[in-house]
């Protein structure tokens, strides 16, 4: 078995890796599993002072599931076999250690197509993605 981390974060970028995705998954020669994985970015200051737990949970997942309703509509309309997963953390860093721990194959990620010397200012998610991975990472832009 094939397994693939796709991660998403909602974007047009995003899709594009799920279309690159299904594609990839139609052509194997072996099955095929998508681990599909949206993460959240914490909440920051002192934010957990004004609002519970619950809620700021509450608000992770149905931000998370809203990054992820286009993935999965297009996964499903393929027929491709997904398992989702909602994170709350440093995306980059969760990406690489779920990957890791799952046995994933392969990351597929969209990226936003920075230029090297923005992406070099800004930190760009993909790109820590490659740097911390130990799995191949394929940037779809």
């Amino acid at each position: 078995m094939w397994k693939v981390l796709l991660a998403v974060d909602g974007s047009e970028n995003a899709l594009h890796a799920v279309a690159h995705s299904i594609k990839r998954g139609a052509a194997a020669k072996t099955e095929y599993l998508v681990h599909l994985v949206n993460v959240q970015h914490p909440l920051h200051g002192g934010i957990s002072s004004f609002i519970d737990a619950g809620q700021i949970k509450q608000y992770h997942q149905e931000e998370g599931m809203k990054a992820l309703a286009g993935a999965r509509r297009m996964l499903d309309e393929a027929g491709v076999p997904y398992q989702y997963h909602l994170f709350v953390g440093e995306p980059a860093e969760v990406i690489a250690r779920y990957a890791r721990e799952q046995a994933c194959d392969e990351i597929i990620v969209g990226t936003h197509g920075q230029s090297g010397l923005s992406s070099l200012f800004m930190g760009s998610v993909s790109t820590k993605i490659v740097h911390l991975s130990d799995v191949p990472v394929l940037l779809v832009k």
